[in-house]
């Protein structure tokens, strides 16, 4: 019996992704949800996010330099998908990698945490992760991830334990 094959496997092609950094909005927020709770009845996270004119100034100039690209590379060019084309839709994101929130940074001021990921106020809370960082990069977070989380750990084990309290 023969395997049915996916349309895109018949295709002799390649698609070519193309991501931009998304830039901290103070309009882009996550706050807690006045209406929607878990089963605790605890408030759910809610995430308020919206392109701007500049993600869409980006994603048109990225995919006519992709067409150009590919163009000059003796490539056909097939539809461009743009993704939603208006606003944010999760529905259509959910594979994106929204960061930030809990900001890195060199002051209490500006930022929750410190370069070593330890809370300016509660010096025994040590928080990792993308929610970290200052904005949303174009590529995949995991490994700056795990480096940053690397650096916190070494941190808390070679100074926190040794002498508790807040370390900058």
């Amino acid at each position: 019996m023969e395997k049915a094959v996916p349309p895109m496997a018949r295709q002799s092609g390649a698609a070519h992704p193309c991501e931009a950094a998304h830039v901290a909005y103070r309009q882009n927020y996550m706050d807690l949800d006045p209406t929607y709770t878990d089963n605790f009845g605890d408030p759910l996270l809610r995430l308020t996010l919206d392109w701007t004119d500049h993600e869409k100034r980006q994603k048109q100039f990225l995919a006519k330099h992709m067409i150009d690209l590919g163009k000059a590379m003796g490539a056909k060019v097939g539809p461009v998908l743009h993704g939603s084309e208006d606003h944010y839709w999760t529905t259509y994101y959910q594979s994106t990698h929204v960061q930030g929130g809990i900001i890195m940074g060199t002051s209490p001021e500006r930022s929750v945490v410190n370069a070593s990921l330890q809370h300016w106020q509660m010096p025994n809370l040590w928080i990792t992760g993308g929610c970290t960082f200052p904005q949303n990069e174009s590529a995949n977070p995991t490994l700056t991830i795990l480096a940053v989380t690397y650096r916190a750990a070494d941190t808390f084990v070679d100074h926190y334990l040794k002498n508790p309290g807040a370390l900058v």
